[in-house]
């Protein structure tokens, strides 16, 4: 699907509050309501916008141990491996990766026991993987939901 100028700036505005109504929406965009809605429902239909949700403050829920867990996996259990780690809880972001590793995981608990547990004992406890590298965030810097290609 080929994206205009217009798609573009109702997703850098909802990228920015995804609770702006459809009339602030047109007046950034300078376009109508009815406009606004049959573009949203095309970029959803496309599967180009594909939810909405809140970004939470994780500190403020308690979670304040981030960390990169890097994996060894043997290679021909990458699609039951992708459906375990999918049921994680802790697990915000997995991704297969190319070089030394297998797999990127970025992982929030409370503390480093909950963390140090998940590594060793659920992790490391699924069938196929054979080495990890647990990598503590200090500060996040940027942590961007999206990217919106700029103009």
């Amino acid at each position: 699907m080929k994206l205009d100028d217009i798609d573009m700036s109702l997703l850098r505005a909802l990228n920015t509050d995804g609770r702006l109504s459809a009339s602030e929406l047109a007046a950034r965009s300078n376009v109508s309501r009815g406009t606004v809605y049959t573009r949203l429902r095309r970029l959803r239909r496309a599967g180009i916008i594909r939810n909405f949700s809140a970004h939470v403050d994780h500190d403020k829920l308690g979670l304040a141990v981030t960390a990169v867990v890097l994996v060894s996996a043997g290679q021909f259990r990458w699609r039951e491996m992708s459906q375990e780690l999918a049921t994680l809880p802790e697990v915000q972001y997995a991704g297969y990766l190319t070089g030394g590793f297998d797999i990127m995981l970025i992982v929030r608990t409370r503390d480093t026991d909950e963390l140090r547990a998940f590594v060793f004992e659920k992790l490391q406890g699924i069938q196929g993987v054979r080495a990890t590298q647990t990598l503590t965030v200090v500060e996040e810097v940027v942590n961007r939901p999206n990217i919106i290609p700029g103009p």
